[in-house]
């Protein structure tokens, strides 16, 4: 945890960083200089730079399922999807969301998964 005068320049930083941000021609100089002192407070605070933004894998889990990929250790090798991330999706497509069931012959889509990735296409 970092302490108190740490979090409180770094929110001195980002008020300042905001205003020049705001301002028609702010001192870009200033702002880069800001820029590295919130990356590197940022290190000392124990927080990383923001990842990438969440995707959804639900539609290539079920057109796998659809084009024949009964295990999700076939539904990885075909997205190239972590295995973790596999059986934990097909695991609340089977349980939560009852769009895919398990069955003699593995992994199948219900009614309910192929409407949904219909629906899923079709954005």
């Amino acid at each position: 945890m970092a302490s108190p005068i740490v979090r409180e320049t770094i929110k001195k930083l980002k008020a300042r960083r905001a205003e020049l941000q705001r301002q028609i021609k702010g001192p870009i100089a200033e702002l880069r200089q800001i820029e590295d002192d919130l990356a590197a407070l940022s290190v000392v605070n124990g927080r990383r730079t923001p990842s990438a933004p969440r995707v959804s894998h639900q539609p290539a889990i079920l057109r796998a399922i659809r084009n024949g990929a009964t295990t999700p250790e076939a539904i990885a090798a075909k997205t190239g999807i972590a295995l973790a991330t596999v059986k934990r999706s097909v695991t609340m497509s089977v349980d939560r969301h009852k769009l895919v069931v398990r069955g003699r012959n593995g992994l199948t889509l219900t009614q309910r998964g192929r409407d949904r990735l219909r629906e899923l296409e079709g954005q």
